[in-house]
């Protein structure tokens, strides 16, 4: 079903079963997986390849020039893996070379998000309304953006971590935690794991003594990094050490009781 009105290059590649609303465009060199829903006026820009099964809302634009003031009109690229859904206004920007910005399978970008260059976004993570990631960031699988999160260029989001909404994150938050406020995390994200088909009971208890040793045990980073390597055998936590052992342009986020509400009442004497 392709509507009339739709402005589709001869030289994109649509799969079978796509469906292409009133006023959308799709530009050259675009590729469009089987069974994908481009909804009215969604524009989808050359570099762009969508994968099958994949939904683009109205006023979506995906693969644009990204606002980098290095760039030079080099060729860019953006890539969405299957199933990802992309709801209206939000915007994914294209990444010079053929890595490209990159959206994994089962994704929900949902209303205003923003996405910039060299972006990496794991398996099934969820960005909602208003979420606005800059430059060079990663996000793990199945992470929670929530909304109106605004993160700096170059941090790093891990597995199954979740960020409150309305926090200012300019540091790495871990895989399995809780961000809140500016640069903070508050716990673990027990319901994340508990709700993670591919972690078992014993999995879990790990992480959570594993917990305790970089967060309650006062060691300094490097010396509860070499705890958790000997005393545990969940891959698991050794997702955890390579997270830490990898460089970092930002630091990681403190633990910090409350979140926000702890900040608060740091700053008030409380």
């Amino acid at each position: 079903m392709i509507h009339a009105t739709a402005l589709i290059s001869r030289q994109a590649e649509l799969g079978e079963n796509v469906d292409v609303g009133a006023f959308a465009q799709i530009e050259a060199g675009v590729r469009v997986g089987s069974g994908s829903l481009i909804h009215a006026r969604a524009h989808l820009c050359k570099g762009s390849v969508i994968g099958a099964q994949c939904e683009i809302h109205m006023n979506a634009v995906i693969g644009h020039t990204p606002q980098d003031f290095s760039f030079r009109g080099e060729p860019i690229s953006t890539i969405l893996g299957e199933k990802v859904t992309v709801r209206e206004n939000a915007t994914i920007h294209g990444t010079v070379g053929p890595v490209g910005t990159i959206v994994g399978d089962n994704c929900y970008l949902m209303v205003a998000s923003h996405v910039a260059h060299n972006c990496t976004l794991g398996k099934g993570v969820l960005l909602a309304n208003g979420a606005l990631l800059a430059g060079h960031v990663q996000v793990g699988d199945a992470a929670i953006i929530s909304g109106n999160v605004v993160i700096h260029q170059f941090v790093r989001i891990g597995t199954l971590a979740i960020l409150s909404g309305g926090s200012r994150i300019g540091m790495d938050v871990p895989p399995y935690l809780i961000g809140d406020g500016v640069n903070s995390i508050t716990t673990l994200n027990k319901v994340g794991l508990r709700r993670a088909a591919y972690f078992s009971p014993a999995d879990r208890q790990e992480v959570k003594e594993a917990y305790k040793i970089l967060y309650r045990s006062k060691l300094e980073l490097k010396d509860a990094l070499i705890r958790l390597r000997k005393e545990f055998k969940s891959p698991a936590v050794a997702h955890w050490v390579d997270f830490f052992s990898a460089p970092t342009h930002r630091g990681f986020c403190r633990l910090r009781a409350g979140g926000r509400r702890g900040a608060a009442a740091e700053s008030s004497g409380d």
